[in-house]
């Protein structure tokens, strides 16, 4: 593998829970710790990874789909933790045990940190939690980030993305499922609120854009179990882009991140 070959593999991704593996040659980043422990380090071992040979894990933010595995993994493996201040908050007040403090580290929205050989750059995104954040990632002339658990598309965040050449993006909900389904209406406008979740059709006009600047390989993500199917979620997107002429394996590559195993690697050369 290349020092430059970025890999992003979704373990899990979906209202369920959220974990995603980013690496290199040399450098394996864990982003969110959503499901089990055990759940967690099955996945891992899916795709050959030993968790003691993790370097780092990023979170986005405190919600349960996003660190319900955190306190018994990091203390299981004794892994440095990267989050921002209003996400650190809400991850002590989850921990049932503490871990080392020394493995506690603070990461700023717009500055770059490096670990390994991986530069990082944290984002705000506009999501009903203090400190959410995605992540950038750079290795050379390689651009990768992910970007969910976003109320809607800021000039901010499409900016971070429009020279990644790899995105995992959030699809989360399909319009009519949501407003036509069982949830409880203040939930039903929490999810579609600007600090709510990104839905099908904006995803599809952010990819429309992204992909004229330098996108080239999508991955849909975190979609919602009630509100969303994957096929519903894919669709949108391929028809946005094709109604702009762009073809699949052609102008661009498209999958949809599984629930519940890892899905298959996005590889940036």
């Amino acid at each position: 593998m290349n020092q430059d070959t970025i890999t992003i593999t979704p373990l899990y991704s979906g209202s369920s829970g959220n974990a995603t593996l980013v690496s290199t040659a040399d450098t394996r980043i864990l982003v969110d710790a959503g499901m089990s422990c055990k759940k967690l380090v099955e996945a891992l071992t899916q795709v050959q990874v030993n968790p003691f040979d993790i370097d780092a894990i990023l979170i986005t933010h405190d919600h349960s789909d996003h660190i319900s595995a955190l306190d018994v993994f990091t203390r299981k493996f004794n892994l440095p933790i990267y989050a921002t201040q209003g996400t650190w908050n809400g991850i002590h007040a989850a921990e049932k045990k503490p871990h080392s403090p020394s493995l506690d580290f603070e990461i700023v929205p717009d500055q770059e940190t490096k670990i390994g050989n991986i530069h990082v750059t944290a984002f705000e995104t506009p999501h009903d939690a203090k400190g959410s954040c995605g992540y950038r990632f750079e290795t050379g002339r390689n651009k990768a980030a992910i970007a969910t658990d976003i109320g809607y598309m800021t000039p901010s965040i499409f900016e971070y993305l429009s020279d990644c050449q790899g995105i995992l993006l959030e699809a989360n909900y399909d319009k009519d499922m949501l407003w036509n389904g069982p949830y409880p209406y203040y939930l039903k406008q929490r999810i579609a609120g600007l600090f709510g979740h990104l839905c099908n059709d904006d995803c599809a006009k952010t990819a429309v854009e992204l992909c004229k600047k330098s996108a080239r390989q999508l991955i849909l993500g975190h979609l919602s179990q009630e509100n969303n199917l994957p096929q519903v979620a894919e669709r949108t997107v391929l028809m946005a882009l094709e109604q702009e002429d762009m073809r699949r394996e052609k102008d661009y590559s498209i999958q949809v991140a599984s629930r519940y195993c890892p899905s298959a690697p996005m590889i940036l050369e």
